[in-house]
């Protein structure tokens, strides 16, 4: 988890979805025994985000955190025509990463204590809060029955940031893990060229995880 901005100092190439996001989670060897540096994130949450019906071009995304995680993923949503507000703890680290993709599209920060009103369509929490049980310092004002909710992260229950995100009215939520297969379904694309049946992978984790939480 900590380490997708430092590998990006040991890889020779980089994708042009890692180089802008300036991270990377997925490594190749390429000709004379170089590595290439790719980041199959964006296009794994957004494949998932896909699938679960949850995205539309032009909708206006909160987008908390501003690690890894985050500026692995705002390429490809603000590439498929989203607007995104970026939030965060420190907040001089949203200030960094809307100038780095002011070029792409539509990106502001504002400060966690001035976010308190339900105005986006979907709210992403891209920190690692769920890791320990903890919740961004987010407003609970921000969430009512028609906000959706993704938590890059997952459980084998609902996350910390997802049970916050339904106390307070939402209806509409989904966990991390669909993301997690489709980055690394298209991990397997670069390495073999072939993307795996998502889908079919994805029944079969849940299904092993509903056992294991029996």
């Amino acid at each position: 988890m900590p380490f997708k901005e430092l590998v990006c100092k040991k890889v020779h190439k980089f994708t042009k979805r890692a180089y802008l996001s300036g991270s990377v989670n997925t490594l190749k060897k390429i000709e004379n025994k170089k590595l290439l540096g790719d980041n199959t994130d964006g296009i794994g949450l957004l494949f998932d985000l896909k699938r679960l019906n949850f995205i539309q071009r032009g909708m206006h995304i909160l987008l908390i955190g501003s690690g890894g995680a985050s500026s692995g993923v705002i390429p490809s949503l603000l590439n498929y025509g989203c607007q995104i507000t970026l939030t965060n703890r420190t907040f001089n680290k949203t200030k960094t990463l809307v100038k780095r993709f002011l070029s792409i599209g539509t990106i502001n920060s504002l400060k966690m204590e001035f976010i308190n009103v339900p105005k986006y369509d979907l709210v992403i929490n891209a920190t690692s809060s769920s890791v320990t049980g903890d919740i961004p310092r987010i407003s609970h004002k921000i969430f009512n029955k028609k906000t959706i909710c993704y938590d890059m992260f997952y459980s084998f229950n609902k996350t910390s940031f997802l049970k916050f995100a339904i106390e307070n009215g939402v209806l509409k939520y989904a966990d991390g893990i669909g993301m997690l297969i489709s980055q690394a379904a298209f991990s397997v694309k670069l390495w073999y060229g072939i993307l795996p049946d998502i889908g079919f992978v994805l029944k079969k984790i849940k299904e092993n995880l509903r056992k294991y939480d029996e």
